[in-house]
């Protein structure tokens, strides 16, 4: 299987903007099924999985792996082509006439991210074990209010962060085919999701915690910000006696 398919029409952007047919490539990225085992899979009529596969199979995206005979029948086993996709500068015109292509496009990122999220050990999660035990993990969501170039120029700044990841990757690879490292099952998945928007919620008049809640302490503050502890009974006492 290829790394990256890349598309190159428009006709394959639309086939592949769609939350079904996402859903069903992701499943075929992990291993080939037949019509029958996605449509047991995902809980849809056979028919309806055959149309999806014959869309997705004439734009190139997935193929027929394998065939096994099964009384009488001729069952096709069907793969994903590539594990990812890029999209060829050539469209990059009709992306910005069509607001929507992008949209899709980004929403099938957050679709096939929750597959994998769902699919991943627990100990990927455990991150209130102790730390030498914890996997690196972040889950993040905010608002920022700044100007646009303010923001282009942290992109870039984050755009080069996750270029040495790849760098980072490929030493690891040498390290490993040289004999030099373990190879592991293990892998940093991760996905972003950024974009402008006129509708600012994260508002209020009062940013503080109730009071007898504080915020966890740094180490925990990678996850997310949402998460408090009730304050020590000694701090809480202070805090009484100073009224």
């Amino acid at each position: 299987m290829k790394r990256f398919l890349v598309i190159e029409t428009l006709d394959q952007l639309k086939v592949v903007s769609d939350a079904l047919r996402m859903e069903i490539i992701t499943l075929l990225v992990k291993e080939a099924y037949t019509g029958k085992q996605l449509a047991t899979l995902l809980s849809l009529s056979a028919s309806k999985v055959h149309y999806h596969l014959k869309e997705l199979e004439s734009q190139g995206f997935v193929q027929v792996v394998r065939t096994e005979e099964k009384n009488g029948i001729v069952q096709k086993f069907y793969r994903a082509v590539a594990y990812d996709f890029k999209v060829s500068e050539e469209l990059l015109p009709s992306l910005s006439e069509n607001s929507m292509l992008l949209q899709e496009a980004m929403v099938n990122h957050l679709r096939s991210s929750l597959t994998r999220l769902y699919n991943a050990p627990d100990e990927s999660f455990m991150q209130f074990a102790d730390k030498s035990k914890r996997a690196p993990a972040i889950a993040f969501n905010a608002e920022i209010k700044a100007p646009r170039h303010e923001i282009q120029q942290w992109l870039d700044k984050y755009h080069a962060l996750i270029d040495e990841l790849g760098d980072m990757e490929a030493r690891h690879l040498q390290r490993i085919a040289a004999g030099e490292a373990e190879d592991t099952a293990e892998n940093f998945y991760i996905v972003t999701v950024g974009f402008m928007t006129d509708e600012r919620i994260y508002v209020s008049e009062d940013e503080s915690l109730p009071d007898n809640y504080e915020h966890l302490p740094s180490d925990y503050k990678h996850i997310s910000s949402k998460f408090v502890v009730k304050k020590k009974q000694e701090a809480q006492q202070d805090d009484d006696d100073s009224n």
